[in-house]
């Protein structure tokens, strides 16, 4: 195992269907094969594998136990979290790769694969309405979802459709670099945290002294963030930005909970003039096993729902969704239905993909559709 473990994980990264590898001391290799999480028949993992594999993947890495001490003390006290994060390359796979301890103190490698080539914004199958949104002169874009449902690949086709196309000054913070944006029309500035910056924050207040059009935040997951880029959105740039939530109703939510009561009311009006749309979008598993399809919601900012961000009344803003088609607006629902009655995923999927299966249910059948228990589970 140990002169073959780079060799097992190289050959595993070139099925198409696997997105990451889990390589954790006295376990086995786990791989993650269109959204599932499998486990392999390899023999277990020994420290010894993973120091090999770190050594592989981040040479500069001579000391583990020193440099996951070293990290924790490198990011301010919003942003703390264990581990390290960094971007590497096991043979002709471009990786981002998270090592920390689990299981009492066993070291754990987590290894996701990343493309090398950007798809078009075409082949991300995203309305019309995205980019449209995605070539105002400012405000924010918000990408949102779980882990592993192509955030960072939908912000990329945006971003690389306007390097394409226009002559403005991205900068991109990242944590750590996914894809290796390369100056075309636009001139690309590429910020990695605890390389080029210590964190998100401090990154992004230097960024508006850097002369950028598009500034584009890996992850906003803390107030002072979450601040840094209202500011840069209000003063005329145009932002793009991740966040792990559900659905448009749950990211605006999530928006202004980052703040103390006393800055709610403040937070809120200030996202609802900024914000250009919201993408929340997962990754569902298609009828035979045949890779995933993209499943997504999109509330475009506008009249119908600046009073209610603003006022606070997101309870609303799902109703708004539902009902403004006209106005640009997708449900999860309704796109998850679309895809049912295509027949390119099952209506067990739908459910396992939906944030509210009640009202999937309801779409279902008003499209003809009825679902069965099995299929809904527990509602």
């Amino acid at each position: 195992m140990i002169e073959s473990i780079s060799n097992i994980c190289s050959e595993l990264l070139q099925n198409p269907h696997i997105s990451d590898l889990h390589a954790t001391v006295n376990e086995p290799l786990w791989q993650r094969v269109d959204g599932d999480i499998i486990k392999t028949d390899s023999a277990a993992i020994s420290s010894t594998d993973i120091y090999i594999l770190v050594n592989l993947l981040a040479p500069a890495i001579d000391n583990i136990e020193a440099e996951l001490k070293r990290s924790e003390a490198v990011r301010g006290s919003e942003d703390q979290r264990d581990g390290i994060d960094f971007s590497a390359k096991l043979q002709n796979t471009r990786l981002r790769v998270n090592l920390s301890k689990a299981n009492t103190g066993q070291l754990s490698l987590v290894m996701r694969k990343l493309n090398d080539e950007i798809p078009s914004f075409e082949e991300t199958g995203l309305p019309p309405a995205v980019m449209q949104q995605s070539r105002r002169p400012s405000g924010l874009v918000l990408v949102t979802g779980p882990t592993g449902s192509g955030k960072s690949t939908t912000i990329a086709a945006l971003l690389e459709e306007i390097n394409a196309t226009e002559a403005k000054h991205i900068l991109t913070i990242e944590d750590p670099v996914e894809y290796e944006l390369v100056s075309k029309k636009c001139k690309i500035t590429r910020k990695e945290i605890g390389h080029d910056t210590p964190s998100y924050p401090a990154a992004l207040r230097s960024s508006l002294r850097q002369d950028p059009d598009i500034i584009m935040v890996g992850e906003i997951r803390d107030c002072e963030t979450m601040r840094i880029a209202f500011s840069a959105a209000e003063s005329g740039h145009l932002v793009f930005a991740t966040m792990h939530t559900n659905s448009a109703v749950k990211t605006v939510d999530r928006v202004t909970s980052f703040f103390p009561g006393d800055e709610k009311e403040w937070a809120a009006n200030v996202f609802s003039t900024t914000l250009n749309c919201i993408v929340s979008q997962t990754l569902v598993r298609k009828i035979g096993d045949h890779g995933r399809v993209l499943a997504y919601e999109l509330l475009i900012n506008g009249a119908d729902v600046k009073n209610l961000i603003s006022e606070q009344k997101t309870s609303q803003i799902a109703g708004a969704i539902e009902q403004g088609k006209d106005k640009g607006h997708v449900s999860m629902n309704r796109m998850l239905t679309g895809l049912v009655r295509e027949k390119i995923i099952s209506v067990s999927r739908a459910f396992a993909a939906t944030y509210n299966p009640v009202g999937l249910k309801q779409t279902l059948e008003q499209a003809g559709i009825r679902p069965s228990p099995d299929d809904m589970g527990i509602l």
